[in-house]
């Protein structure tokens, strides 16, 4: 089995506590891929694991954030090391006794893994080269652009899209907000959004939601799934869910630096029917600064 060649190792670290530890590798491949892992955490560090502390944890964790963005790595390869060096820190921890480890040590990758598993749940979602082609193709239909619009930019879901109606929306003097049944938070809506919502809202019929079809019936998850499938081949791009562009919309909020709190809570009409607060704002700012972060807007239909 490999070992632990890292210039901080303690002596204990390498000959007793990592040997204990990949006794129950059944192969050399998985003991390796921790070992990179683990002596990647050290050298970044410049300390022994021995000495773990949540500073080390909390700076490993922006770093490997920041690389993610820049695309040097994948939000599954940051998992996969979180999620490595979370098993390694929990045998020490569970064994501390035995180990005679520092009173203070502890797991503290354990509260990230969450957090990287949604920056890694989100990552798969739609190129913006893709997107913009999506929206090219389908700025002739301007409900389908709205509709669009609404779950890359808003991050809405195809079972909220169709329950729309229109006072859920309210305009206050710091932006418009959807109120969608379901949810504890209200979604900021982005002024590129509101513009073509605006616009939407002025070319149809008065009706008790705000999508619907020829028919004049309220859409259903099938109608939106279709309409991906629509344009998604008329674009010449890959046939992506209605799914994978709303988790573009996370995705695009971490590449900004927004964080997981503004991302998490944003994604669970002039007198056009949206109800204004004159003089009021929103009571909270926060899903309107993180949304704000985002340099990509939208374009209204040519």
């Amino acid at each position: 089995m490999n070992t632990i060649n890292s210039i901080y190792a303690s002596k204990q670290l390498k000959t007793v506590i990592w040997q204990d530890f990949i006794k129950h590798f059944r192969n050399e491949v998985t003991a390796l891929s921790y070992q990179t892992d683990i002596c990647e955490f050290m050298n970044f560090s410049k300390a022994d694991f021995i000495q773990l502390s949540a500073p080390m944890v909390d700076t490993y964790f922006h770093y490997l954030e920041q690389r993610v963005k820049a695309n040097v790595i994948k939000p599954n390869t940051m998992a996969k090391k979180f999620r490595e060096l979370h098993s390694f820190a929990m045998f020490m921890y569970e064994n501390r006794e035995k180990y005679q480890l520092p009173e203070v040590f502890q797991d503290y990758f354990f509260p990230y893994l969450k957090l990287v598993a949604k920056i890694e749940k989100y990552a798969k979602s739609i190129p913006i080269e893709d997107i913009d082609k999506l929206l090219f193709v389908a700025q002739d239909d301007l409900m389908a652009y709205c509709i669009l619009t609404l779950m890359y930019r808003v991050g809405l879901a195809s079972t909220e899209i169709v329950e729309l109606k229109d006072k859920n929306f309210a305009a206050y003097d710091n932006g418009v907000y959807a109120f969608v049944e379901g949810r504890k938070e209200p979604c900021f809506i982005p002024e590129d959004v509101f513009v073509i919502l605006e616009q939407y809202m002025a070319s149809r019929q008065a009706h008790e939601y705000l999508f619907y079809n020829s028919r004049n019936n309220q859409l259903n998850i099938m109608y939106i799934s279709r309409l991906m499938k629509k344009y998604t081949q008329l674009a010449g791009i890959p046939s992506y869910s209605a799914e994978t562009l709303r988790n573009a919309c996370a995705f695009t909020m971490f590449s900004y630096s927004a964080e997981p709190e503004q991302v998490a809570r944003q994604m669970g009409i002039t007198q056009i029917q949206i109800k204004r607060y004159k003089d009021v704002s929103y009571r909270d700012n926060l899903l309107r600064e993180a949304n704000q972060l985002v340099k990509l807007k939208v374009e209204p239909p040519q």
